[in-house]
């Protein structure tokens, strides 16, 4: 553990309080900040056992990479992405040794997690709202050329807003777009298209609505689907259970989106999060406008004007 309860960071403008939760290459920390504000503190945990059979280089590769995309991700400004606020190096002394660790100070959301929810099986309706909002979010995130990665329940808080329980994401997936096998390895099986387990598949959006799809799944039937690495063999013969078979409430077109939101190949599956809103149903999603430039606008604007030439002729 990099740090303890009581440890001061940033000259004292924050105060650890205790962690928030554990993964294999990284750590997050609830802490205090000097006036009074409760906030999320992510780091990468190098001394961890995971991380020890990384190079010198590539352990500086993967601290690159960590801080290039939560510079990015701030660019993420929207209701239902946790808000960064900034990034900082920490010094901390070793054995023998000065270590210095990025962090990332976030929004700390107060509430519980979609995979910590009381009701196993959650209504259609209440299910897709939480859906649309994510979905929202990602095509925020998208927009940016980023990926979440490791989207599932336990990503996604609930907190109370005005009196009613909204969606927020949290804790994207930063290192999983680091080139080594240490960080390829899937631990949210179920929700992880095959894509992550493959170097030889492109990912994109496609690999997100993949895991929205499969997050759908979950919180309609209350069971994790099939593991995509499982359904890819042969030797198996393992199949995607439609949600439909474990909840008989689900409208047929909900079952259609999740199945092809969750098609095994990127190339059968649905591309985009908008188009994947659009097969659900949900209403509120939003496309962004096109940020062409000015030649592309205005070789737009001479073929509206030739078609209305004809037309009109």
């Amino acid at each position: 553990m990099v740090w303890q309860a009581g440890d001061t960071l940033k000259n004292g403008t924050y105060t650890i309080e205790k962690v928030l939760g554990q993964g294999r290459f990284g750590i997050t920390y609830l802490a205090r900040s000097r006036d009074n504000r409760l906030v999320a503190i992510k780091t990468l945990n190098l001394d961890s056992s995971f991380l020890q059979g990384m190079t010198v280089k590539e352990k500086k590769d993967l601290e690159a990479k960590f801080c290039d995309e939560a510079v990015k991700l701030a660019k993420c400004r929207h209701p239902h992405i946790v808000r960064v606020q900034e990034l900082f190096q920490e010094q901390k002394s070793g054995f023998l040794r000065e270590h210095r660790y990025w962090c990332i100070v976030m929004d700390y959301i107060e509430g519980k997690d979609l995979g910590d929810r009381t009701t196993p099986i959650l209504p259609q309706r209440e299910a897709l709202r939480y859906i649309r909002q994510i979905g929202e979010a990602l095509i925020v995130v998208h927009k940016e050329g980023l990926l979440h990665r490791d989207l599932k329940p336990a990503n996604i808080m609930l907190r109370l807003r005005e009196g009613k329980m909204e969606a927020v994401l949290i804790d994207f997936g930063l290192a999983r777009a680091f080139d080594h096998p240490l960080t390829q390895q899937i631990t949210s099986d179920g929700f992880a298209p095959i894509e992550l387990y493959s170097g030889q598949l492109d990912r994109g959006s496609w690999s997100d609505v993949y895991e929205l799809a499969a997050t759908l799944y979950e919180l309609l039937t209350g069971k994790a689907p099939e593991s995509a690495l499982d359904c890819n063999d042969r030797d198996l013969s393992i199949d995607l259970t439609p949600p439909i078979c474990h909840n008989e409430r689900i409208s047929k077109r909900v079952n259609r989106a999740i199945l092809k939101g969750m098609a095994l190949m990127p190339r059968d599956r649905v591309q985009t999060i908008p188009e994947f809103l659009r097969l659900l149903g949900v209403k509120g999603w939003f496309v962004p406008f096109p940020q062409w430039d000015v030649n592309m606008w205005v070789q737009i604007g001479m073929m509206i004007a030739a078609f209305l030439a004809l037309f009109l002729r």
